[in-house]
């Protein structure tokens, strides 16, 4: 089966250096994905680290393949292991925080990779940009940065006008007035 890619980016109000602190060590995982890393072990170099998943049984290990704290890059792989945890194999990640202005800033978090036989590519996407996603709010939320929750329908309809309420109200008031005039006539006759 051929490569196939993912990517998720978000910009964040917060600057490169701040963002990066966050997310950018290999070991953070943890941190930034408490309800879904249970723990990240590294070997003594810091070069593979094993991760536990919640709910899971075994481990998922990675290799740094590509790290830059001036440029904001880090390249991870995922060692292919028979019982792996992840859908895919051949699996190539990498997390890079671009600066934006002094207070804003972009992560990227791209990979490529083959799904593993059973799994189809879209299957495959999806575990990937959940994965980043997660990453992502999770780093917004160690910076102390609010999350924006979609509107529902509901409440994404608009608040009416100044002058939409006065017409409101004129009509009501019209219809009680005449509904009041009804009801006189009725009793005179």
């Amino acid at each position: 089966m051929a490569h196939t890619k993912a990517f998720v980016s978000a910009k964040i109000a917060a600057s490169a250096d701040q963002v990066w602190d966050v997310l950018g060590g290999f070991n953070n995982l943890p941190a930034i994905m408490p309800k879904v890393i249970a723990k990240s072990e590294l070997d003594r170099p810091g070069v593979v680290r094993a991760l536990t998943i919640k709910g899971a049984s075994g481990k998922v290990y990675e290799r740094l393949l590509k790290y830059d704290a001036k440029k904001f890059v880090q390249v991870y792989e995922v060692i292919d292991k028979p019982k792996n945890l992840v859908p895919f194999t051949d699996y190539t990640a990498t997390i890079r925080v671009r600066r934006n202005s002094s207070r804003s800033s972009t992560i990227e978090w791209s990979s490529r990779f083959k799904p593993k036989k059973g799994v189809t590519v879209a299957e495959a996407r999806a575990f990937a940009h959940n994965v980043y996603e997660t990453g992502i709010e999770g780093t917004k939320k160690k910076l102390g940065l609010a999350t924006r929750k979609k509107k529902t329908a509901a409440k994404a309809k608009a608040k009416p006008t100044a002058k939409a309420k006065v017409k409101a109200k004129a009509k009501a008031k019209k219809k009680t007035s005449k509904t009041g005039a009804r009801k006189t006539r009725a009793k005179k006759g």
